[in-house]
């Protein structure tokens, strides 16, 4: 029979080993928390850049997604003679001279002033680029099924107010950088009437206001704000520039492209990339968050702010070098930031027809 263990003899946690144990327990407890609100804080400054760089996400995958369907629609005529009008013969007896690769579209890029000029050159920033695509805008009733309808497309970055399209609640006018993008409808696609290089010129004229209506819509709208650089840089794929012995843009060392010029002719291609889309374009979104931006309107309350710097993005060669100086410039001027960027494979460039 066993003999039950005196009360004296059980041992218990003396009240040291319990303050002792409690103390280990809060400390724990504390880390514990201080880890979770470290982890919630760390999350939530996560979602909040990706909900102020959403706009600019989606923006910029619009401009890839369109920009992907360019289109020249580039056939073979007879050509007379070697002047503006090289497909009309003088006479009807005229023989023709050979073939000619010809189009009526147009694929053009380059700094946002040159191309657009006019009054708003002041406001313009980095580069522009303006194409015809198969994207189906009509402001014609019944002609909404209409998705292979070919309409003017274009993007470009322009600073200013935005009191023509402010709703009326809204007291504060907001001076900011915007990525605009251009799209009249089909109707109004004057391609085929104009002369090159001309038919987008109503870009920043055209622009959203408040006297815009359904049967007037206005030719540019913002999709975008707080991008403070949009850069353009037409390519050939690796494999090309292998064979031309030569870096990717090539065929654009100044960023400018435009597929009506007589450019890069050789004995072998007379005609060089005339009439002819880039097989890739290279396109750069610099975006800064909405905190950044009200700060940059408080420093340059009279006007845009400068943040390229001067001579910056105008040759392919210094493009490292100079998104690093743009970088500095941002970081400078304590602003955050996002770059976004990717080379678009053209799928209606015929590129092969050169090599």
């Amino acid at each position: 029979m066993k003999h039950p263990i005196p009360i004296a003899n059980k041992r218990g946690f003396t009240l040291i080993e319990v303050g002792l144990s409690m103390t280990i327990l809060s400390v724990i407890m504390l880390v514990s928390v201080q880890v979770l609100d470290q982890t919630q804080r760390t999350w939530k400054r996560g979602m909040a850049n990706i909900e102020q760089f959403r706009e600019a996400r989606m923006a910029f995958e619009s401009i890839t997604q369109n920009v992907r369907q360019a289109l020249l629609n580039t056939y073979l005529a007879y050509q007379y003679n070697n002047g503006d009008t090289p497909t009309i013969p003088e006479s009807k007896s005229q023989a023709p001279l050979g073939y000619i690769r010809q189009s009526e579209l147009q694929f053009i890029t380059g700094q946002a002033a040159g191309l657009l000029g006019g009054g708003q050159t002041a406001a313009l920033s980095g580069h522009a680029m303006f194409f015809q695509a198969r994207l189906g805008l009509s402001d014609r009733e019944g002609y909404e099924s209409l998705s292979k309808l070919l309409c003017g497309r274009g993007y470009f970055v322009m600073h200013g107010t935005d009191e023509a399209f402010r709703p009326a609640h809204v007291p504060d006018v907001r001076s900011r950088f915007r990525l605009w993008e251009y799209r009249p409808t089909a109707e109004e696609n004057t391609v085929y009437s104009s002369t090159a290089g001309t038919w987008f010129q109503d870009a920043t004229s055209g622009i959203i206001s408040a006297e815009e209506s359904a049967e007037r819509p206005a030719h540019s709208r913002p999709i975008a704000e707080n991008i403070v650089a949009l850069i353009i840089s037409p390519q050939v794929t690796q494999q090309d520039a292998n064979i031309k012995k030569a870096e990717p843009w090539w065929i654009a060392p100044g960023y400018a492209y435009d597929s009506t010029d007589m450019a890069n002719t050789t004995m072998d291609s007379p005609q060089g990339t005339q009439h002819m889309l880039p097989p890739r374009v290279m396109v750069t979104l610099v975006a800064i968050d909405e905190a950044s931006a009200r700060k940059l309107a408080e420093q340059s309350p009279d006007g845009m702010p400068q943040l390229i710097p001067e001579g910056a993005f105008t040759k392919c060669q210094d493009r490292q070098a100079d998104m690093q100086a743009l970088e500095a410039a941002l970081h400078a001027k304590q602003l955050n930031y996002r770059v976004f960027s990717s080379t678009i494979t053209m799928r209606n460039s015929k590129w092969g027809l050169l090599r």
